[in-house]
């Protein structure tokens, strides 16, 4: 039973295709997409700054995608049960990583943590590869909306 509670955290899985469905869905406002995985050390210590930033920013679509394989399902749901995010949190669905990195974008060299910002127009604007902070994040998104 306990199990099943902590699934209803995660959003599901994506692809490549599937998550620029999202991405598009968002199309009017900016997007963040963020990559990263439970073992990641640098990653886990950014998880909070993500959710800060994504209670602060509203105008801004959060989507976060875990790279965590099917056999750590388990303690990525404990994570993000644990966290509660504002925004979604899916799993990359099971397949070749390179085509999911091809997939999402061939500039992003598939390390994690990474962020992928999008503006309204739905154009990607910025890739930031490993570690970075709320506030580069916050510049490549540019001035909130108002």
């Amino acid at each position: 039973m306990i199990p099943l509670l902590l699934a209803a955290a995660l959003s599901g899985e994506v692809d490549a295709a599937s998550l620029r469905q999202r991405i598009e869905s968002h199309r009017g406002q900016p997007v963040v997409v963020t990559f990263w995985a439970t073992w990641c050390a640098p990653c886990v210590k950014e998880f909070p700054d993500l959710v800060a930033l994504a209670t602060r920013r509203r105008d801004v679509a959060f989507v976060s995608v875990s790279i965590d394989d099917k056999e750590d399902v388990v303690a990525l749901e404990r994570f993000v049960a644990q966290r509660k995010p504002p925004f979604p949190v899916y799993r990359k669905a099971d397949g070749k990583d390179s085509d999911f990195i091809d997939g999402v974008d061939p500039a992003w060299s598939g390390v994690v943590p990474a962020s992928l910002v999008y503006g309204a127009d739905g154009k990607r604007s910025a890739i930031l590869q490993g570690e970075h902070t709320p506030s580069e994040i916050e510049k490549a998104l540019g001035e909130p909306a108002r």
